[in-house]
């Protein structure tokens, strides 16, 4: 357990003691947000070891916390490695989840935590926030990512055996061996569903979202459903590297990431994956970076690494990210990936504009969607909250 230190000096009138837990794979990537928080006045708490359920227990009778700040992969964490109550319901501790991802497919376990402690869930995708609201949660709210640092993500020096036209930095996992590994005790009315989804997207190429192709016939709280929302989230995004590698024609990629797929084409290039943190290297020696974004109407947080470093990105179009980043201006879209090869030949043969965009795409990063930004909204909606 450590206080993290506030850097500024800032004050407030009124700091919350604000108690935070590691309980997941991500954690240091959304350590930045707590450090904004920080930053901003407020004593943050962090434990950052996982403990016995009783040690949780007796660090919130000890302390008297304001409230709690948990990643939405830790409250799914906390919620599979113990039973019964969540452990801060039992001690009376306000709290509030922030998700980096579309928390559908975990709706049966947030069923556990419907509480009138669960302060409010935080979402960056805005279609998901309806969703949400019209199964009866009250208190969710939209957060873009919320995480990413400009202390990480900056601009580069060119690095020459990573200066390639294209690069892709993502996993590469085939769609059968995510096919195997996730329906596996699949019902056969389940893998009907599920084999809907994937041939409505392999027809339109194209992210299908679950909870309105699934969550009726199932209904989006029950186990089943969340088998099927947890093997789509995978095996679209197996399916959607494939789109894209036919998409890619004879231009060639560079994949950086990790995982176990192969390809024979000759002009799909893979690499070692590149740690979390160290990424700007990448996105700053590449002429175009390609982001996919897998859910329905969010702006991916690859988008902001990639803003963040001064770099060019293509994306595919999303109606929460051209409010964030304006398209043609400071990030470029395409609606289909059909379009790719035309914004290659032309992005390739102008690297002006790509410099223009880039540049541009830092300077809206900067004034608007830092993690202290975005921490900024969060504490000023704790106050509403509490």
């Amino acid at each position: 357990m450590r206080i993290i230190e506030n850097r500024t000096g800032n004050s407030l009138t009124r700091p919350l003691r604000i108690l935070s837990l590691l309980r997941g794979q991500w954690d240091g990537q959304r350590e930045p947000a707590l450090q904004a928080l920080a930053d901003m006045g407020h004593e943050v708490i962090y434990v950052d070891q996982l403990l016995p359920l009783d040690g949780y227990q007796k660090l919130v009778q000890r302390i008297d916390f304001d409230v709690a700040v948990l990643w939405g992969n830790s409250l799914q964490n906390l919620l599979n490695s113990f039973d019964g109550n969540l452990f801060l319901d039992e001690a009376n501790i306000p709290y509030v989840t922030l998700w980096t991802d579309h928390p559908s497919k975990h709706l049966p376990l947030l069923e556990r935590v419907k509480t009138s402690n669960h302060k409010a869930m935080f979402i960056p995708d805005s279609q998901a926030l309806a969703q949400f609201q019209n199964l009866g949660w009250e208190n969710v709210f939209y957060l873009p990512p919320w995480h990413i640092d400009p202390d990480i993500f900056k601009p580069m020096p060119r690095v020459p055996e990573l200066a390639f036209e294209i690069s892709f930095a993502a996993t590469l996992i085939s769609y059968e061996a995510e096919r195997a590994k996730w329906r596996e005790g699949f019902s056969d009315e389940m893998n009907a569903a599920a084999d809907k989804i994937v041939a409505k997207g392999r027809a339109t190429k194209d992210f299908v979202d679950v909870v309105e192709s699934a969550g009726t016939d199932f209904g989006a709280t029950t186990e089943a459903f969340s088998k099927i929302a947890h093997a789509m989230h995978y095996e679209q995004k197996a399916l959607a590297r494939e789109y894209l590698i036919e998409a890619m024609g004879e231009q060639e990629l560079h994949i950086v990431g990790i995982g176990s797929a192969a390809t024979n084409r000759a002009n799909i290039i893979l690499h070692e994956g590149r740690e979390w943190d160290d990424l700007s290297p990448l996105f700053c020696s590449s002429a175009i970076n390609l982001n996919l974004t897998q859910w329905p109407n969010s702006c991916h947080h690859r988008v902001f690494q990639i803003t963040a470093s001064g770099a060019f990105v293509l994306t595919d179009w999303r109606d929460d990210a051209i409010s964030l980043f304006e398209p043609n201006e400071e990030a470029v879209y395409f609606k289909s990936l059909d379009e790719l090869p035309s914004l290659f030949e032309r992005y390739l043969n102008d690297p002006e504009a790509r410099a223009r965009i880039a540049a541009a795409g830092r300077k809206r990063f900067l004034a608007e969607h830092t993690a202290t930004h975005r921490m900024a909204e969060l504490s000023a909606k704790l106050y509403d909250l509490l």
